[in-house]
């Protein structure tokens, strides 16, 4: 019986984590190009241990736990949305832009940028957008209209003043999350020849709240339900030691 305890509390573990990232994903449904993630749960057998085999199948009777194995993240690209801001851009299709941080450079696809105190176009957390070149982008104020080209080039009237750089890797699905919408890769950043930017949008979160609202209920389904099955145990294996305990007659 304790064995089934075990086996329950696992399933109720993996249940809190997949609760976690339900509620991450519903707190950034309206973080611009967030990626809503989804838990991978995978089967473990318990390497010598056994149950009742009675069935004479394969692992029948193996103990079977829940083991949390990963997360996945949900690449698919956000609705693009106007804001008319002109330093909002928005890419449409594969790529990221690379942002300096001070702990490295960091990938992200949330356009939603600034011009800081130094004429630096940066990001909400304050971070420069590289360029095409890896550099900083630089943006005089008095230069005039800013126009952003759809390849990223960023001009003041006949003047070019830059290109903001968009990159893919191999295998964006092992990127890692940061924080702050970021990611890191050890993967090396290739830069992207014809991207699609757009000035004056931004792309949305691709979360569907009600998907995922759908889904809390279905985890807080289960866990009560499992918290059910692990009380019934507890009051079977009390009874027991209370029926061994009494004196024999």
């Amino acid at each position: 019986m304790e064995q089934a305890i075990s086996i329950a509390l696992s399933r109720q573990m993996t249940l809190r984590r997949a609760m976690d990232i339900v509620a991450n994903n519903v707190a950034n449904a309206n973080t611009s190009a967030f990626k809503a993630e989804s838990p991978i749960f995978s089967e473990f057998l318990m390497p010598g241990a056994k149950a009742d085999d009675r069935s004479g199948l394969n692992n029948a009777g193996a103990l079977s736990f829940v083991l949390d194995s990963g997360t996945k993240r949900d690449l698919s690209e956000g609705d693009i949305e106007v804001t008319g801001n002109t330093f909002d851009v928005a890419i449409s299709g594969e790529g990221f832009f690379a942002v300096q941080t001070p702990d490295g450079e960091r990938y992200t696809r949330s356009g939603h940028f600034g011009v800081d105190q130094n004429n630096q176009l940066v990001t909400q957390q304050g971070d420069p957008v590289l360029s095409a070149a890896g550099a900083p982008i630089t943006i005089n104020p008095d230069d005039g209209v800013i126009e952003i080209g759809r390849d990223g080039t960023i001009a003041a009237g006949e003047t070019t003043i830059g290109r903001i750089g968009v990159v893919n890797v191999d295998n964006p699905a092992a990127m890692k999350k940061t924080g702050d919408n970021y990611l890191e890769t050890d993967q090396a950043a290739v830069a992207i020849e014809n991207p699609t930017v757009m000035q004056g949008f931004i792309e949305s979160s691709n979360v569907k709240p009600v998907v995922e609202m759908t889904r809390m209920i279905e985890v807080m389904r289960a866990y009560t339900s499992t918290q059910k099955t692990i009380n019934k145990m507890g009051e079977l294996q009390q009874s027991a030691i209370r029926q061994l305990g009494r004196e024999p007659r």
